[in-house]
């Protein structure tokens, strides 16, 4: 069963393993996704496609994020932005500023398909 009412999920990150695994995670619950690890990709591809909501994970302190999250925004202030990160403590000033939330890396199998079901809307 598909969630496809929203657009597919963009995974944007530089850890290929990872964005591999998080996809995975994210189809075996419904979603169709898409995965980039080049930033400047993802963003155009976000310009140009069906994209419902958008899952970060760039760098350490988020300040990379902060820079894409900003310019998703800009482009589509209505698609929803989730953003991963390693730790709270490390995080650059308002890195996760423009995120609609926020996920522990060590919680994202078991907290990522819920916020993604959250800000889609779907049951």
């Amino acid at each position: 069963m598909k969630k496809r009412a929203a657009g597919c999920v963009l995974c944007i990150g530089k850890d290929l393993l990872n964005l591999n695994l998080r996809c995975t995670l994210l189809k075996e619950h419904g979603w169709e996704t898409l995965s980039f690890g080049n930033a400047h990709d993802g963003v155009f591809r976000f310009a140009h496609g069906d994209i419902g909501l958008v899952v970060l994970d760039l760098n350490q302190d988020g300040s990379e994020a902060a820079l894409i999250a900003s310019e998703l925004k800009r482009q589509r202030p209505g698609v929803p932005i989730i953003m991963l990160i390693r730790n709270r403590e490390a995080l650059a000033v308002g890195a996760t500023a423009q995120a609609d939330a926020v996920v522990l890396k060590s919680e994202e199998e078991l907290v990522l398909p819920d916020r993604v079901r959250q800000l889609l809307g779907s049951a």
